[in-house]
Formats: structure tokens, sequence, C-alpha cells
């Protein structure tokens, strides 16, 4: 097992209904004022799961500080990898992540992320895996504080679950039922999270969120993702391409021979070859983007 990598500097600040956003400080040594690129993980993920702390030390390695964090109601709270806070995982919604994510650029903007360093707000980049890249996607399109945004297996639609018998159980337990494999824990998405889309669809739309993007954007996603399929990129890219960010503003890097984690497991064991092209592509955006 690769030991796993340690951060700089930690922060906890307060982000959806008040709860505690936490997060890690990846630190580019030397390096006064480093971009920062806010790296934002998918569902039934952690900022400790698997790649992530790797991840967030080689952007460090490249010139980037990075900001890994948890979103509020992700059910960890205890700096565990087994999900200790279930009924908030029930409770979380697209929503609240956009305002915890909200909450960590305003105290970048602020200075309040750390005092071992001086991350450059101005220089300010989102990274999302899965999940976490629509959050990052439609982030990018509200705040014009994003100079650059990256996607690691995006989603290209925020309704996960549904069909008739998703809304027939919802209807009949007020949520839905998924097991998380690593740890065999039932999990359950609640009755808000399906309120939400249903009410102001619009608001978390990631089509058309990409058909909005003026920002450069890099997508990187594994031909074999049996999470989040391929053809949910290149809807991505058809979108964005038809919106005012063109040619070799968007890119697509698909990965060969590997899936939606890109070789990866928790706990971490080794950086597969897809997984280290895929995080040079990303710094390298970054770098030459902010």
């Amino acid at each position: 097992m690769a030991p796993i990598a340690q951060p700089d500097d930690r922060f906890v600040i307060p982000g959806a209904a008040g709860l505690p956003v936490r997060g890690d400080l990846y630190l580019p040594p030397g390096m006064a004022a480093p971009p920062l690129v806010v790296l934002l993980h998918g569902f039934k993920g952690f900022k400790d799961w698997g790649f992530f702390p790797w991840l967030g030390r080689a952007l460090a390695d490249a010139g980037l500080c990075c900001a890994a964090v948890n979103f509020s109601h992700c059910g960890i709270q205890s700096g565990t990898d087994h999900f200790d806070r279930l009924d908030l995982f029930e409770q979380d919604t697209w929503s609240k992540r956009l305002a915890d994510v909200a909450a960590v650029l305003n105290t970048a903007q602020a200075g309040g992320l750390t005092n071992k360093a001086s991350p450059n707000p101005a220089r300010l980049g989102l990274l999302g895996h899965s999940m976490g890249g629509g959050v990052a996607l439609l982030t990018a399109v509200r705040d014009g504080r994003v100079r650059s945004l990256a996607t690691l297996a995006g989603v290209s639609s925020a309704r996960r679950f549904d069909g008739p018998e998703v809304r027939q159980h919802l209807a009949a337990f007020g949520h839905v039922k998924v097991t998380n494999s690593r740890t065999g824990q039932e999990m359950r998405v609640g009755q808000t999270y399906f309120d939400e889309l249903d009410s102001n669809p619009a608001a978390f739309d990631i089509l058309a969120a990409a058909s909005r993007v003026s920002l450069p954007w890099l997508l990187v996603h594994g031909a074999n993702d049996e999470s989040v399929p391929l053809e949910e990129a290149h809807a991505l890219l058809e979108a964005a391409n038809a919106g005012p960010v063109q040619g070799e503003n968007v890119k697509l890097l698909t990965l060969e021979d590997t899936g939606h984690t890109f070789g990866a497991r928790h706990p971490f064991l080794h950086a597969s070859p897809q997984l280290e092209q895929a995080a040079a592509a990303v710094a390298a955006h970054f770098l030459r983007t902010l």
C-alpha cells in the first residue's frame, strides 16, 4: 500500500446549513502566491478517498495550491473513511453542495484558508470528480471568480436516480436506498434531493451549464467508465462546443483501458499510468490557464 500523502494544512469553515466543510491544503514549496485549485469529490466520495490525497500532492508538486474538500453533507465528519453521519448524507442536495463551494471560494478570497501560504484567489480553478465535476461546472458558470475548469469522469446530468421503481420506493419510504460496496453501509438519498430537482430543474441542468461555459475546460474520462459512461463526456463536449467555448478552449482527453477511478481504489495502492496521465494533463491545463 502506498503511503498516504499528508496535507500541509487543514481548514474547517461553515458550509450549507452551518455545517462544517473540512478541507486539506497541499502547498507547492517556496511559492508566495500560487494558483488555487479546489478539488471536489463525487457521490459517496470524500477528500481522503483513494487517489485524492495523491492527486492533491501531485498538483502541489507541479506548482499549484490544491484545496481538497469534504462537502458538508457527505456523511463523514470525524476524519475516518467510514460514513459516521448517514443522517446528513440523506439530507444532501445539489444546492447544499453549491453552497459549500461558494463558502470555500469566499474564504479563499478573504485569505482565510491557510496562514502557511498565500494562494492567489484571483487565479482560481475548480477540479471535480464524477458528481463533483457537475458541481464544479455549475459553479463555474455562476461565479466569475473561477478562471479555469477541469472535470474527471464528470456527470452530464444531476438526475442520477429516477424511474418508476425509484419513485415508488420514494413515495413509500421517503428515501431511496443505495449500498456502499466498500463499507457495506446502506445509504439513503432523501426526499429533499428529488424535490429540489423537480421544483427547479433549470438550476441544476448540467448540459445547459456546459453550453454557457466561457472559460477554459479540460474533460478527462476513462473509456471503460462503468459509473459515468464516456457518452456523458461526449454530450458535455458537444454542449460546450455549441456555446462560447470552442476549439482550443475545451478539450476531452479519453484514457483507454481505464474506468471511473482511473485504476485507483480505497485504500490507495498506487497510481496507474492512466491516473498519472490524468494528473499531468490537469496540472498542465491549470498552469496554462490560471
